[in-house]
Parts: structure tokens; C-alpha cells; sequence
């Protein structure tokens, strides 16, 4: 049996609605014959039409849209009509301590729309007034435009952008009234939560080896050599930039056959609360496979520590200022969300009563919560979960059903984050019909 085969039984055998559950047992082995003879092609018409099957069957058949658990309320942080809202990844949050909500307004969902329009930068007061502050030609549907409030200066905000007279990328700062502070040389990928300062990499290259994260103002194919290029320190009261690790560097520590001669990049950088230390992947792709590091630092480049490596390790995030949460795969262990002690080969499962699947994790500000999404399922399904650390206990807040048109670059991944006061978590999703920004309020009987 071929890899597209196999998919299609996935497609028809898993959920709960799925054609195994619906048919007797004798008609569904019949079926299960005629697609092994098929001649199917990976990601071909077939596959496509079952799969565009099975969402219509759940999408309106079914009717399941979403759910929350009793207690908790859902809302859309806007409504625009023809419009679409969202805000980026999970490691950040887009309100400030005052109650302020920066998020990103769009006309169009393509997929590389940055190349069709700028994305608006509006901000929602606290009293419930919304204005647009600035927008960027930099931006995708992942990560946004790393737009975010600059802890440390009150009511300031930075974000990506592109320099269209000297053909680069840039970050800028604005106050909340939109007024233009600092322009500095390069992008940013990470800011520290001290606010001194901010680490960037190459979008270019993300553009060409992981598109899902890059932008697309430039595509050029003179990218800098391996020892010119990594990850970047950004001091944010000086402008002063640099290279602190090269590709070359890393493709050095601990070296393996399947790095010669192949493209590397890095991604996802993380600095802890302190500032003292930042986490990032380094990945590699070749013949042989994709390949992929966790690797700690300090903000100077200097005290570096694989932490794993290097079948896979997905999403990460803080715990604290020396242990890190991350759902990989550990030698010996399988895959799960795991604890890893920074500087030390001190790895342990989290628990056992998180999900075994792939998600964005993300602590509330008392570390008591842990917040984890999943990607949708067969049936289109994106999961939310809240895990009580103290408790060891998990609580399912809500599915949403997510169209079938987003997929691949513009897919719509949950990105739950936390606001300052831990009462509310905000995420994207498209339950309603179009990609949109909601808030929700944890549940009474849940205190934090």
C-alpha cells in the first residue's frame, strides 16, 4: 500500500462521523479494496476530493462548528465587513498592562498577500475604541508582522516593515498614537521582555526555505554565505547591530553527515523573562531529510547548548528563566511535551496528561495555566486545552471547526497567547466563516 492510500484510509477511518462508524462493516472492506486499487499519486485529484468530501460532510452535514465549555465566553476582538483579523505567533501577547489590544486587519487572504496589499496595524483602547496606528508591507499569516507592545516603554510599539527605498527589511517604533519613533537596520524576531533589546534573522532565506515565516518584498537568490548570515543582536536604545551566530558556527557543534551540503536556517528564537538566555531552532534540509536542533544561548552568542536534536523538536516556550517546555522527540522517550533544564541533559515528560499531538503551548503569567492548541484533525477540528500545572488535571475550553480553504501557508493555527492578567486568552480561528482575532474569557469555576 502507497503513501497516498494510506492517507485515504486515515481520511475515511478517523472521528467520530467518519465512513468506518457510518456503514457496515462488510460495505466499508469493499470500499477499502476498490482505493488499493486506485492508482493514486501523493497529493493528487483523488485524495483532494475526499478530503473536500469529508469537510463538506462535517462542515454542513454534520453542522458541528464549534463548542466551548459551559462558564467560558467567546467574542471577535472586531468585526469588519470584507475584512479579515488576526495578530501572529503564541509567544507573544497583543495586549499591554493597561488593557490595550494591537492586532492586524486585512482585504484579502491569499497567500502571499503581503504582496497584494500592506497589513493595517489597528489598536483597540481599552474603553472600546479602535484606530488604525500604522501598517507594514512586511507580513505573513503565521507570525504577522512580529507586531507587539515594547515592554519596558510604556505605550510604545514595534513591528516589521519594508524599506522600500533602500530595498530591505526594517523594524519600526511607534507610540500608540501612531507617531513614528525609531527605525532600526534590521527585523526583528524576538524582543527581550526587558526591552534593551531584540534578536533578528534572514527573512529572505525563511522566504525560500520556510515560507510559512517569511517575507516576500524581496526574493533574491545571492543570499549571504553561511559565515555571514544567523542570528543578529539588536541593542534597542543604540541601533546598534550584530552578528552574534553564524550558520557556520552551528553547522560545526556537533556535526553530523546530514548537514554537508545542504541549506540550513535558523528560526523561532525565544528569549527567557530575564533576558539572560534566548532558545532557537536550528534546521537543516537536504537529500537525506529534515533535521533540526534546540539549541540555548546567551544574548551575546557565547555559552551555547543543544538541548535536543535531531529528528524533530516543534514548538518551545519558558517555563521560567532555566527550564523550557517543547513538544519534540526525545531518544528513548517518543514524542510528547517535555521539560528540558537550560545548560544541562536534564529532560523529563511533562505530563502525561497532555495531548501526544503538536501544539503552541503557553504559560499564563502565574505560571499556574498551561494553554495548548492542536492543528485541525480529519474533520477540520482545532482543539484548546487548559492544563492546571498544580492540579495535573486538563480541561478541554473549546473546538473550532476551521474551513477547508485554510491550508498550507494561509492554514489558521489557534496561536493562543495570554493577556497581562491572566484572565483572558486570545487566539485566531476561523469557525465563523473568515479568519478572525477572538478573546476568551477563562471560567469562573477555574480561578487563577
Amino acid at each position: 500500500m502507497n503513501n497516498p492510500q494510506r492517507k485515504i484510509f486515515r481520511l475515511i477511518q478517523l472521528g467520530p462521523y467518519s465512513l468506518g462508524r457510518l456503514i457496515e462493516p462488510r460495505t466499508f472492506a469493499m470500499v477499502k479494496n476498490i482505493i488499493r486499487k486506485l492508482p493514486l499519486k501523493k497529493n493528487g485529484l483523488v485524495l483532494e476530493g475526499l478530503r473536500y468530501i469529508r469537510y463538506l460532510f462535517t462542515r454542513y452535514l454534520i453542522k458541528k462548528k464549534f463548542c466551548v465549555i459551559e462558564g467560558c465566553v467567546e467574542e471577535p476582538i472586531a468585526v469588519y465587513d470584507l475584512t479579515v483579523s488576526f495578530f501572529g505567533y503564541y509567544n507573544i501577547s497583543p495586549v499591554n498592562n493597561k488593557g490595550d489590544l494591537l492586532f492586524l486587519k486585512v482585504n484579502n487572504e491569499k497567500t502571499h498577500g503581503s504582496l497584494i496589499e500592506p497589513v493595517n496595524i489597528m489598536l483597540k483602547e481599552r474603553n472600546g475604541r479602535i484606530k488604525q496606528i500604522a501598517d507594514s508591507r512586511s507580513w505573513n499569516w503565521q507570525q504577522g508582522c512580529m507586531l507587539q507592545w515594547l515592554l519596558g516603554h510604556e505605550d510604545m510599539v514595534i513591528y516589521n516593515d519594508y524599506d522600500v527605498e533602500n530595498k530591505k527589511y526594517v523594524s519600526k517604533v511607534i507610540d500608540a498614537s501612531g507617531k513614528l519613533q525609531t527605525i532600526y537596520d534590521i527585523a526583528i524576531n524576538n524582543v527581550s521582555k526587558t526591552g534593551k533589546y531584540a534578536l533578528g534573522l534572514n527573512y529572505e532565506r525563511l522566504a525560500l526555505m520556510r515560507p510559512d515565516y517569511g517575507y516576500f518584498n524581496v526574493r533574491r537568490k545571492d543570499l549571504p554565505n553561511d559565515e555571514e548570515d544567523g542570528i543578529w543582536y539588536l541593542d534597542l536604545t543604540t541601533g546598534y547591530t550584530k552578528l552574534i551566530i553564524s550558520l557556520e558556527q552551528l553547522k560545526i557543534i556537533s556535526k553530523t553527515d546530514t548537514m554537508n551540503g545542504v541549506a540550513h536556517k535558523v528560526n523561532h528564537i525565544d528569549i527567557n523573562p530575564a533576558g539572560t538566555r534566548f532558545m532557537f531552532l536550528h534546521r537543516w534540509i537536504g537529500p537525506q531529510g529534515r533535521f533540526m536542533r534546540l539549541i540555548t544561548a546567551n544574548p551575546d552568542g557565547t555559552d551555547l547548548h543543544i538541548l535536543n536534536g535531531d529528528l524533530m523538536t516543534s514548538h518551545c516556550c519558558w517555563i521560567d528563566n532555566e527550564n523550557i517546555l517543547s513538544y519534540c522527540f526525545v531518544e528513548g522517550k517518543g514524542a510528547g511535551y517535555f521539560k528540558f533544564k537550560d545548560k544541562s541533559n536534564t529532560v523529563s515528560l511533562f505530563s502525561d496528561k497532555l495531548p501526544k499531538i503538536d501544539g503552541h503551548p503557553s504559560f499564563s503569567p502565574n505560571k499556574r495555566w498551561l494553554v495548548i492548541d492542536t492543528y485541525p484533525d480529519s474533520t477540520r477540528m482545532s482543539f484548546l486545552y487548559l492544563y492546571d500545572v498544580t492540579k495535573d488535571v486538563i480541561h478541554e475550553l473549546g473546538k473550532f471547526h476551521q474551513p477547508f480553504r485554510y491550508r498550507g501557508q494561509k492554514r489558521i493555527d489557534l496561536h493562543p497567547k495570554w493577556s497581562p492578567s491572566g484572565a483572558e486568552i486570545i487566539f485566531e480561528s476561523g469557525h465563523n466563516g473568515k479568519r478572525g482575532l477572538y478573546t476568551m474569557s477563562i471560567c469562573k469555576n477555574l480561578p487563577l
